[in-house]
């Protein structure tokens, strides 16, 4: 019958059509449901944490991995070590026998071993079990360990022994849930800062129209968390207006600023200490008070919103400066305090004479690898200068099992060796050794004191995994430093690569004022980025910049502070005031030059995006520095701050003037050092150096936010026209094929 075909036809299409419905319902039903980690989640590479292929060769070799994984991760059982090897055998030797074998282990506990058999490429898993994923580091991150045992090698050359390359593919498969994140103040930076294999990224959200000291405080935040994180956190900042909702889902956000400036997002916040139209309400707080709050984000549950405000100026800046003496101490809750009071800035104190490594918070130091550094940093005060009988006492031991001819400890100041002990029997037990410290290896500001291992097994067929080679530095430990004044305060040469000097000299940037134009959100963002980076490296004290308004820096401002001037020209009306002391000045309300101290010049047009970097002694004191970044647009401007962070763009800039044009090529001025008489000095304290690793993402601003569409109306409307589609197809189908339908021939 003619109608059968046309029956089973449309009954297919019908069948199309119900299971296109079912899996759109299934698919919207599923995107309701609390997100849960799926298995490429779970996956973390060698190369995600940083690492590249790493080879090991020898008779014994290893390599480590160290990581933190994201804050509201819990690991779950299940979890395995996939390593991607890569074995070599030398060409022409007698290969028959082993090649050795490769151990792993899991936050030191051994999670198998892989014999190495045949040359080639192959994948290990290794099953992680559960007592392995809790970290046993001090510092909480986990510790992975492949270590290279070929004994065999030892009985021939070097260029004959095994060679194997763990890749970058190898990978961690770590099972976990996802946990709400610990809104505890006590533990900033985290969450806001985690240093796990995730970017950390937060914005500094301002009011839309922040007062002097609203910008202040925002200043403040950036360079406290450019310490706290020392310079690993990606920031920007911009305003209530500009946050787009990209940046208010994808970022942690630290809101700071007045209370009545916040309102229009902290009003939708539900908050421990809940605004009123005098403030945020805390348990005893005065409209003096500083307030630091924590809560997860209502608009993704895998950020924080860290607020730093107040019920008046005084109280958010009070807040702002707190961050920069953590741990927090919290209220009657742990996501609130109140700040009530801060120090006075510390005065210029005298270096201590004898100090032990005890006094300074040390406990004794471990050095367990081969090659071993301890780093210890002291200043020096102002206008004085290291005497004759200076010394280090070492206090130390290490194992007997090292090779004394090939062992010994090393120490060095500021980069000059200056004495080391050959080890031996006797040193074996704990021992003091005495190093002459030369006053002229001295400096005046920082000065780093290096200790430094070389440990050597007794064979080179010993195992050093097995013997344990290892050096203890004892608190015990003790500097001996008179003092006598300075003969004459020396003079300090600058240029744009000296650059975050002058302004790093004082450890809270009690001596920085940064000069800003009004109602210019980029050069706020590119402003804060600079105290990030100038924040990363101080240490100790409550930081303490200021901001001024370009079209008011106040005369004692000017006499007492070293300036950081960042924006276009024509908003700052200071550069008519630096006049031809700049080596470009500008005219007022000109975004261009009217000349250019530079050897070459290229033309560019009139409306360029072109960037320009000076530094100049100041004119109203010549003790005193002024550095500008400017830009003729907000791109530009970004520029300026960014070639003054990158320390490889920094270093280009050996002159006190430069100018990048559209085509990034940089233009150096004459040469010309800047001068200046004595500058502060940090105070004098002495601590552990720790090294840092990155600097902040620059950011554009960002548009301005749109109201957010509704997914469950676009996913119905979707529905709907994708049914009448298939309808109306269908409909064409069947009027195409069916027998009946179609003229004879077709």
């Amino acid at each position: 019958m003619l109608w059968m075909p046309w029956f089973h036809r449309l009954s297919a299409c019908v069948l199309i059509l119900i299971i296109i419905v079912g899996s759109a319902g299934s698919a919207r039903a599923q995107g309701g449901a609390p997100s849960q980690p799926e298995r490429d989640q779970n996956v973390v590479t060698l190369e995600r944490i940083g690492s590249n292929d790493q080879t090991l060769s020898g008779v014994f070799d290893g390599t480590r991995y160290l990581f933190n994984i994201p804050a509201n991760w819990r690991l779950e059982s299940g979890a395995q070590a996939q390593l991607d090897l890569s074995v070599f055998f030398p060409l022409g030797g007698d290969q028959q026998r082993l090649g050795g074998f490769l151990e792993a282990r899991f936050n030191r506990v051994l999670i198998g071993t892989v014999d190495l058999t045949q040359p080639g490429d192959r994948r290990v898993t290794f099953a992680i079990p559960d007592q392995a994923l809790t970290p046993v580091r001090g510092d909480g991150r986990h510790e992975f360990e492949v270590a290279l045992d070929n004994p065999t090698g030892c009985d021939v050359a070097p260029g004959e022994r095994t060679a194997v390359v763990v890749r970058s593919t190898s990978r961690f498969i770590l099972p976990h849930t996802l946990t709400p994140l610990d809104t505890d103040l006590r533990n900033l930076p985290r969450p806001i800062f985690q240093g796990s294999f995730e970017p950390d990224r937060a914005t500094i959200v301002l009011p839309d129209d922040p007062s002097r000291d609203d910008l202040q405080a925002a200043l403040t935040v950036a360079a406290a968390f450019g310490r706290l994180t020392e310079g690993r956190l990606q920031i920007d900042l911009t305003t209530v207006q500009r946050l787009s909702p990209q940046a208010r889902t994808g970022n942690h956000l630290i809101l700071s600023g007045s209370h009545t400036g916040l309102a229009p997002l902290a009003r939708n916040l539900t908050l421990p200490a809940p605004l009123r139209e005098t403030g945020f309400d805390a348990p005893g707080a005065t409209p003096a008070d500083g307030i630091l709050q924590m809560i997860v984000s209502p608009w993704n549950a895998e950020r924080v919103v860290l607020l730093v405000s107040g019920g008046s100026n005084e109280g958010v800046l009070k807040a702002a400066r707190a961050l920069s003496a953590v741990p927090v101490r919290i209220n009657e809750r742990p996501d609130v305090a109140v700040v009530r009071d801060l120090p006075d800035a510390p005065a210029d104190m005298a270096l201590a004479i004898d100090q032990r490594f005890s006094d300074l918070g040390l406990e004794p130091r471990v050095l367990r690898d081969r090659v071993g550094t301890f780093d210890l940093k002291f200043n020096l005060p102002p206008g004085q200068q290291i005497d004759e009988g200076a010394y280090l006492d070492l206090t130390f031991n290490h194992a007997a099992t090292v090779d004394f001819g090939q062992s010994s400890l090393s120490v060095g100041l500021n980069g000059v060796p200056i004495g080391s002990v050959r080890f031996s029997d006797e040193t074996t037990r704990v021992t003091t050794s005495r190093i002459t410290i030369p006053p002229s290896a001295a400096r005046s500001g920082a000065n780093v004191l290096t200790i430094q291992t070389n440990l050597a097994p007794r064979s080179l067929c010993t195992d050093s995994r097995t013997i344990d080679l290892w050096t203890t530095i004892w608190p015990e430990s003790a500097l001996h430093l008179p003092m006598k004044p300075a003969a004459a305060e020396p003079r300090r040469t600058f240029n744009l690569s000296s650059y975050p000097l002058p302004f790093t000299l004082h450890p809270g940037l009690a001596t920085t004022a940064f000069v800003l134009p009004q109602r210019a959100p980029a050069a706020w963002n590119a402003a804060a980025l600079l105290a990030f980076q100038i924040g990363r490296q101080t240490r100790d004290a409550i930081l303490q910049p200021l901001v001024v308004f370009a079209d008011n820096v106040p005369s004692d401002v000017r006499a007492s502070r070293d300036l950081l001037i960042v924006g276009r020209p024509s908003a700052l009306p200071i550069l008519t005031d630096l006049g031809n002391v700049l080596p470009a000045p500008f005219d007022a309300n000109s975004d261009a030059p009217r000349s250019i101290d530079a050897p070459v010049m290229y033309r560019v047009p009139p409306d360029a995006s072109v960037a320009y970097l000076q530094m100049v002694a100041a004119p109203w004191n010549p003790e005193r520095v002024v550095v500008a970044a400017l830009g003729s647009d907000d791109a530009s401007i970004e520029q300026a701050a960014l070639m003054l962070i990158d320390p490889r763009q920094r270093a280009r800039l050996a002159a006190t003037l430069a100018i990048v044009d559209p085509q990034q090529r940089v233009t150096l001025g004459h040469g010309r050092a800047v001068i200046t008489g004595a500058a502060p000095t940090p105070v004098a304290t002495a601590t552990p150096i720790a090294t840092p690793t990155a600097q902040p993402t620059a950011q554009p601003d960002q548009p301005a936010p749109v109201p957010a569409s509704d997914t469950s109306s676009n996913n119905a409307l979707l529905l709907v026209a994708a049914l009448a589609a298939a309808i109306v197809g269908i409909g064409v189908v069947i009027f195409w094929r069916v027998p009946w339908q179609r003229p004879p021939g077709t």
